[in-house]
């Protein structure tokens, strides 16, 4: 994160990581000092990204912070477990080099005359893009032993590398502009994942789940030309389905994938967001409810506490949308809130406590017709406070297209 600080340039201004609980909502600083931080990745409770004097990674759990540095330019760090992975170039070689943060062996694992780019780690594999104008690949490397695999080649240009698991993510221009393609190591099976005239870039995977930004709904643009943004579109390899999960807006840009939770960065000028997305693939109806269990809900005009935990999304008609808050010992209530701005658009949002209850609601409930429905929770003599995990569902009960939404509770 950058922000205004004593003087008039970017190279003034102070540079942190932070972290954010999805379950808690709450937002912590990892570390801060003045170096220009870029290319983080995290695992686990372990950072590493660089500052143009060489890889940083700072260990959370031993507070232990470790530079790893080289006489070569350095690039591209990646962590996964225990194993940190960077690029390093000199004037007529590109290396690929790992090190170990348990064993401590620095070794290099790939070295060539030709440009290698865009490195992903996933647990033993390894994948790049290699290659010079005329002649590119991507290759899949077995840290373990050695093995080497070329998963696709041509005259064009292939990028952005990606890695969870079986399946590897890139893009290429075989036929056109750059597109994203998949390869499945479990099963050989490779191919583009939702093919457009227009531009995909920044894919990211995640289990059955691809992410990309996309500008196939761009109408300003003509065809194979690309510009500041592009819609955020995920695609469920088990289900075969593309949707858009974010619309364009000015500097929407690098969406990210894990488990089910995607985020992006948003904005434009000196002000940028961060935007979560929270996908489920499963469909199912809850029942409308009332009062069950130890717990009463009740819709209140408006919640009174600063947001803990909000959430961006959109929604189409008889799509429910899943979400999970985790409440700590001592809360005596929760306070929800569901807003859209669509007036022709009827949602309804459904609540289920650690012990069964179940509420839906919708926005008629609490005698205030605004695109809003807000909902107080609160526990009953038999239970003065509401910890566990609750489950919150949206569901677009009448819905034209698709419609924005925000859910935050306190």
């Amino acid at each position: 994160e950058y922000g205004g600080g004593p003087g008039n340039g970017p190279g003034s201004w102070p540079r942190s990581i932070y972290r954010y609980s999805v379950a808690t909502g709450k937002k912590d600083l990892v570390i801060a000092d003045t170096s220009w931080k870029r290319d983080l990745d995290v695992s686990g409770d372990r950072y590493a990204w660089s500052d143009g004097r060489g890889i940083f990674v700072y260990d959370e759990g031993d507070h232990r912070l470790l530079l790893l540095y080289s006489s070569r330019a350095q690039y591209d760090p990646r962590i996964e477990g225990n194993v940190v992975l960077w690029e390093e170039r000199d004037d007529d070689t590109s290396r690929l080099v790992v090190y170990d943060l348990v064993s401590g062996e620095h070794r290099t694992v790939v070295s060539t005359a030709d440009r290698l780019d865009h490195p992903a780690i996933s647990g033993d594999r390894l994948v790049y893009c290699e290659g010079r104008v005329g002649d590119h690949r991507v290759m899949l490397e077995n840290l373990t032993t050695g093995e080497r695999t070329v998963l696709c080649a041509g005259p064009e240009w292939h990028a952005m590398t990606a890695i969870d698991g079986d399946i590897v993510v890139w893009v290429d221009m075989r036929d056109g502009p750059y597109q994203v393609y998949f390869y499945d190591l479990g099963t050989g099976e490779s191919g583009p994942v939702d093919p457009s005239g227009a531009y995909q870039m920044y894919p990211e995977v995640s289990g059955d789940l691809i992410v990309w930004e996309d500008y196939r709904n761009c109408s300003r643009l003509l065809p194979g030309t690309i510009e500041e943004y592009g819609d955020v579109r995920l695609y469920d390899l088990r289900s075969n389905m593309s949707r858009v999960i974010a619309e364009a807006r000015p500097g929407m840009q690098f969406p990210k994938v894990s488990g089910g939770f995607v985020v992006w960065s948003e904005g434009c000028d000196s002000s940028h967001d961060i935007f979560l997305y929270n996908y489920s693939g499963e469909r199912t109806d809850l029942p409308a409810g009332g009062v069950r269990g130890d717990y009463s809900a009740t819709p209140t005009a408006s919640p009174s506490r600063d947001t803990r935990v909000r959430h961006y999304s959109t929604i189409g008609r008889g799509e429910i949308e899943w979400y999970v808050l985790e409440t700590s010992p001592g809360d005596p209530e929760i306070l929800i809130e569901l807003r859209w701005d669509d007036p022709s658009s009827s949602l309804s949002m459904s609540v289920v406590s650690p012990g069964g209850s179940t509420w839906r609601f919708s926005d008629p409930d609490d005698t205030i017709t605004d695109q809003a429905i807000r909902m107080t929770v609160s526990g009953r003599a038999a239970a003065r406070d509401v910890p566990g995990r609750w489950t919150l569902a949206v569901s677009g009960d009448e819905v034209d297209g698709r419609v924005p939404y925000d859910i935050c509770w306190y």
